[in-house]
């Protein structure tokens, strides 16, 4: 479903941003694990979403149950603080700023 709507944007000549899936978890500052160094264990399945619905939580004070429309939601704030990045200064913790620079590249 992804390819056909990249070559249905393609075609239309849209511009348009991808966002790889560390990105998103990144963005609200997910890495994937949890614990201390030395004795760090990695998030899977169940425990990954629930870290990023969390994350997404103390971030934005935005809470749903299923974690596509969570994703769907991260991916919104992308998008707005790329607009904002070309029309507006607006200061970003050091690990959106990082997501934000990777999207639009060189």
């Amino acid at each position: 479903m992804h390819w056909g709507i990249r070559n249905a944007l393609f075609k239309r000549g849209f511009k348009y941003y991808e966002v790889a899936p560390n990105g998103i978890k990144k963005f609200v500052n997910v890495t994937g694990w949890v614990g201390k160094v030395g004795h760090k264990k990695r998030l899977t399945g169940k425990d990954k979403k629930y870290a990023v619905m969390k994350a997404v939580e103390e971030h934005f004070a935005y809470v749903h149950r299923s974690d596509n429309v969570v994703d769907a939601y991260i991916l919104a704030k992308i998008a707005f603080e790329i607009y904002m990045e070309k029309n507006e200064y607006r200061p970003l913790p050091s690990y959106q700023q990082e997501v934000i620079a990777k999207i639009l590249g060189p």
